[in-house]
């Protein structure tokens, strides 16, 4: 038997071997010998922050609650007043034409720029996910010789 005959040989049974797991065990005791980096103070869970900087941060939530909370009370008397002494149905009618006219132009614009080149924007998408299922399988059978389940 020549050697490269051999090589096959050894190979083809090589291949249909399974592929060798790894031991439970394995990974916990590797995740255990490893040091974990020490991440600064703020990366942390706030509950595990420093307790200076827990006050520190709950008297800024507590003081910015309070000054929108005060924001919200000042604004809610002149918007009562505003609403009660506006004619609703002015701003009704104002609004709708607003809104038939910005979809008039959202159409025109539809129709004249992006109608015409969204089939081929699709068609090249397709094109490109193609490619990339043709190039990882073939990289899969490539790098490990089989697919890969």
């Amino acid at each position: 038997m020549d050697p490269a005959e051999l090589e096959r040989l050894v190979d083809r049974a090589l291949g249909q071997l399974p592929a060798p797991r790894a031991p439970r065990t394995l990974l916990p005791r590797v995740l255990a010998a490893v040091p974990t980096p020490a991440r600064p103070w703020h990366a942390r869970p706030w509950l595990m922050w420093p307790a200076g900087w827990q006050i520190i941060s709950l008297v800024v939530l507590i003081g910015v609650m309070a000054g929108v909370a005060t924001l919200l009370t000042g604004m809610r008397a002149p918007a009562s007043a505003l609403v009660l002494a506006a004619d609703v149905r002015a701003h009704v009618i104002e609004t709708a034409r607003d809104v038939a006219t910005a979809t008039a132009a959202l159409e025109l614009l539809w129709r004249v720029l992006l109608a015409p080149v969204v089939p081929y924007a699709f068609a090249l998408a397709f094109l490109m996910c193609l490619a990339c299922a043709v190039f990882g399988t073939a990289l899969n059978h490539l790098v490990f010789g089989k697919a890969v389940p």
